[in-house]
């Protein structure tokens, strides 16, 4: 009976594990969809990982502002295109954005062509859901500790979700929230190991006035819930999107690229997207190993240049990626997932 009973339990296991490895990751991704193209590469690199059932995206949301106020309806016309229309989208609130950090702004050169060219139902940015509302009815909605957010742009929303008040949606406020939802962040920006220069700046933890949110974020996100970076360092040495210009058929992802500078011909660097992979697939996938991390220390944030340095001390539940992977196996796997999932979604479409 022993031995029958340990069979049983050692094919319990089995299974219990099986379950878990298949699980999708829910994800929410926070994108300042709007000026460099990668953002849009990552959200279809994303639907890529959900159509192999490796993700569940559960919301989408903008965390910026460009002035043809195209940022969320470039996110659900990418949603559309694969099959997942009633994904919810929200955006940054103008108001939020001006009275807190004064941020110049300037026009997309490619999200209006995906705007008004593909099937969408999100109205502009100023008119549509709130990032922080989205945000507090999906988390409100999950099971504990289940969801990764995967940001790719500026930290505002994060700021304005953590200082966020009971609602309608939940009881409780935002730190609360995801302190009992979230399970991970997955985060690109910042530079490691960084410094108070030049080397410690990056876009989304640095331009202009974000900073002061980043640093809020960074100091203020729940000690339980794991922060993880892809910096500056680790994307730049990824170039990706090259063989898009005859291999990615025609798809809102092509015609972004067509009107975001030499992205199509020359490819780009693949900030956004290691954050989707790690956020998704973890530091290694079917025994290949992606990244190795450096745990030990904290992000420091200089609230007035935004600027990121790595300190030894104190040790926080803080870590930031460490390129393993040759750069380009990383660039080739992102290329091969996307123009895959691109053709799925073409196919899926021409048989309904």
């Amino acid at each position: 009976m022993k031995r029958i009973f340990l069979v049983l339990m050692v094919f319990g296991i089995g299974l219990l594990s099986c379950y878990a490895q298949n699980t999708p990751v829910k994800v929410i991704f926070d994108s300042d969809m709007a000026l460099d193209s990668e953002d849009m590469n990552a959200l279809c690199l994303l639907h890529a990982f959900a159509d192999k059932g490796e993700a569940e995206i559960i919301a989408t949301v903008a965390s910026g502002y460009e002035t043809n106020r195209a940022s969320a309806a470039t996110i659900d016309a990418i949603n559309t295109f694969y099959g997942r229309p009633d994904i919810p989208v929200g955006a940054t609130k103008i108001n939020y954005i001006f009275q807190r950090h004064p941020i110049p702004v300037a026009p997309s050169p490619w999200t209006p062509a995906i705007r008004d060219n593909y099937p969408h139902d999100t109205p502009n940015d100023d008119k549509c859901r709130s990032a922080k509302s989205i945000y507090r009815e999906i988390l409100s909605k999950q099971p504990d500790h289940s969801v990764v957010i995967v940001t790719t742009g500026w930290l505002v929303n994060l700021q304005d979700l953590l200082e966020s008040i009971p609602d309608r949606f939940s009881e409780l406020n935002g730190k609360e929230l995801v302190s009992l939802k979230v399970k991970e962040l997955s985060s690109m920006g910042g530079a490691f190991p960084g410094g108070d220069g030049r080397e410690g700046w990056e876009y989304n933890f640095a331009y202009a006035g974000v900073g002061r949110a980043t640093k809020y974020v960074m100091d203020n996100w729940p000690d339980n819930v794991p922060i993880t970076i892809s910096g500056f360092e680790i994307g730049e040495k990824i170039i990706s999107g090259e063989i898009f210009i005859e291999e990615l058929p025609e798809s809102p992802l092509r015609t972004g690229l067509e009107h975001a500078w030499d992205a199509l011909s020359k490819g780009r660097p693949s900030w956004d997207e290691t954050s989707v992979i790690y956020g998704v697939r973890g530091l290694s996938f079917e025994g290949e190993e992606y990244w190795k991390k450096q745990s030990e220390g904290h992000v420091y944030v200089n609230d007035t240049t935004g600027c990121t340095k790595w300190l030894p001390s104190p040790d926080k539940n803080q870590s930031y990626l460490v390129q393993s992977l040759n750069p380009d196996s990383l660039a080739s796997l992102m290329e091969n997932l996307v123009i895959e999932s691109v053709k799925n979604a073409l196919k899926n479409k021409n048989e309904e």
